[in-house]
């Protein structure tokens, strides 16, 4: 009984985190954009704002993260991997948003379906 409970529990993960896969990171530096960069290609991404604060981006394994900042509550840094289409990433006090664009559409979200 509790290795069927547990199948099913890891099951319900690789459903819920599998689906369409974004191809483009956009990158924001306040209103203007900064780059697009392939998440197919590994790289870190090194921004430092007017304001000193310093923001590093990795795109690895087709998705993209802040992998650290120099901002005082780092919420951008612990909301993890992005990969899927309009998924983002904001560094408020840097100025920084980080969304995924691809031509894959994805599942409807809770509110459409």
């Amino acid at each position: 009984m509790i290795l069927t409970l547990l199948a099913a529990s890891v099951l319900s993960m690789l459903i819920l985190r599998s689906g369409p896969t974004g191809g483009t990171a956009y990158i924001y530096k306040g209103n203007t954009l900064y780059g697009t960069f392939d998440l197919s290609e590994d790289r870190i991404i090194n921004i430092t704002n007017d304001n000193g604060i310093h923001n590093e981006i990795e795109i690895a394994d087709g998705s993209v993260f802040m992998r650290d900042a120099s901002c005082p509550n780092k919420l951008c840094v612990r909301s993890g991997r992005i990969s899927r289409n309009n998924e983002s990433i904001c560094c408020a006090p840097a100025g920084i948003l980080i969304v995924v664009r691809s031509d894959t559409n994805g599942d409807y979200d809770a509110v459409t379906k």
